[in-house]
């Protein structure tokens, strides 16, 4: 007859077995659920970009334009030249006086600034 009060051979005994198999049970179920909720998660971002990507949002406000905007030029005066630089538009004008930098902020429409160039004597 055989004999079955032998530990297994790996040296675990029945009572660390029970233990050990009801951490992995846990440990499972958690591993489980975290990839769900992985899933979820990417299934949501993915969603929203085709979302977003075919169907774009058409009651985004849209600013009016500004319409004619008047900048008075010092008499005699010449446009040298019209630099677009950080979100303004500057005009370089030369007169009797001197060169005149004059800022115009583009999305308003309005001047912002006026810049003398004075050589000094």
């Amino acid at each position: 007859m055989t004999d079955h009060t032998q530990n297994p051979p790996d040296g675990e005994t029945e009572e660390g077995a029970g233990a050990r198999s009801r951490y992995v049970r846990t440990l499972l179920i958690v591993v489980i659920t975290l990839g769900v909720i992985l899933l979820g998660g990417v299934a949501v971002v993915v969603g929203t970009i085709i979302k977003r990507v075919s169907n774009p949002e058409t009651n985004v406000p849209v600013r009016p334009g500004f319409g004619e905007t008047q900048i008075q030029l010092p008499a005699g005066s010449e446009i040298d030249d019209v630099i677009a630089a950080d979100g303004r538009i500057v005009v370089r004008v030369r007169d009797a006086r001197g060169n005149l930098l004059i800022l115009l902020d583009p999305r308003r429409g309005e001047e912002r600034g006026r810049i003398r160039l004075n050589r000094q004597e």
